[in-house]
């Protein structure tokens, strides 16, 4: 299954190694758009625009086949950072309710505007560090779609029984697609085939893959090795990303080499001795607490016994990005690659 340390109220899925997703989620690694041949028209027949947008769609999410008959107009959404996709697509006007909160650090006062109008479901939290809203409360909000992950009420079975569909980002199902910024700008042209707003998609996404590349093209910190790291709030444990997390990617991005790239997990925890051991230039720390200044997420590694010998600790080179800044893909990490990419900037110039 997918772990990694998700938005406020989850870290206890890092912990217990265990992602937000159900069994119901299978092996395809990709979410592929399956086109479908619109009806033909006979002469003098108006085109039924529904059609002519390439409706019915069908394509795969999670190794399950699903069919729309049309762009769906209602949506309710989970996860924090998935507002940036919607955002990206033009579809943002098709989500009536949301069920998590949306950090206001990751959106602009305009955007802030739009969710903050959202309503919100009652939602409870899990043992896993999810949430769980029980199924009358989204069928009230008359959904068509849900997207977001799968939990013990939210899943496909529980949801096509009432009419509603679930969309599980590809990053929270089982054996996700391998993170990358190709799945990025992918993912956002999908949703503008799934809601009928390609064009504004199809723009944001080339857009995206632009500002990937113009960082890509003057990587900042080329040739220094780095480790990716996820503290607690509480400092009681260290999780390093390996190449299964998408701030690998980034850190590719700008020149760096992950010095844990080769771990099996995608982000176990760790003591700091081994941090010391392998003596990375640059720590990337990732951190969802926005109570803890990032200062303090800072001193939670620095202040480590025996950290003052890792060359990052040593040169200052610590830099603390907000997570969803580097997880899981979506917009927001491209966001997060030209946070990075000003802040080893400013260091180098200093």
């Amino acid at each position: 299954m997918n772990t990694f340390p998700l938005t406020r109220g989850r870290l206890i899925a890092i912990v217990t190694a265990v992602g937000l997703v159900a069994a119901s989620c299978g092996t395809d690694d990709t979410t592929e758009p399956a086109a479908t041949e619109p009806a033909a028209t006979e002469p003098g027949e108006a085109a039924d625009p529904v059609v002519a947008a390439g409706f019915p769609f069908t394509f795969t999410n999670c190794d399950r086949e699903i069919t729309l008959d049309a762009p769906p107009e209602r949506v309710l959404l989970m996860e924090a950072a998935a507002p940036s996709i919607l955002f990206a697509a033009g579809a943002i006007d098709r989500v009536v309710a949301r069920i998590e909160d949306f950090p206001p650090e990751y959106y602009a006062a305009d955007e802030l505007e739009i969710l903050a109008a959202l309503p919100a479901l009652q939602a409870q939290a899990t043992s896993t560090g999810g949430v769980e809203v029980s199924l009358e409360a989204i069928i009230d909000y008359e959904p068509d779609l849900v997207i977001g992950y799968d939990t013990a009420t939210i899943t496909h079975e529980s949801l096509t029984a009432v009419g509603i569909e679930l969309y599980v980002m590809p990053p929270f199902c089982d054996n996700p697609p391998t993170p990358s910024f190709d799945s990025i700008v992918d993912e956002v042209a999908f949703y503008g085939r799934l809601f009928g707003t390609s064009e504004v998609a199809d723009s944001s996404a080339a857009e995206l893959a632009a500002s990937v590349a113009a960082s890509a093209d003057q990587p900042v910190a080329a040739g220094r090795t780095a480790a990716a790291l996820y503290v607690s709030s509480d400092g009681s444990a260290i999780y390093a990303y390996s190449a299964l997390g998408m701030v690998h990617p980034q850190m590719e991005a700008l020149g760096m080499t992950n010095v844990f790239a080769e771990l099996s997990e995608r982000v176990p925890e760790i003591s700091i001795e081994e941090i010391i051991d392998r003596d990375p230039e640059v720590l990337v720390l990732l951190y969802d607490d926005t109570g803890l200044s990032p200062e303090e997420i800072t001193a939670l590694v620095t202040d480590l016994p025996g950290a003052g010998a890792i060359r990052a600790v040593a040169n200052g080179d610590t830099y603390p990005l907000l997570f969803n800044y580097a997880e899981p893909p979506t917009p927001l990490v491209v966001q997060g690659l030209e946070i990075l990419a000003e802040q080893l900037a400013a260091a180098s110039t200093e």
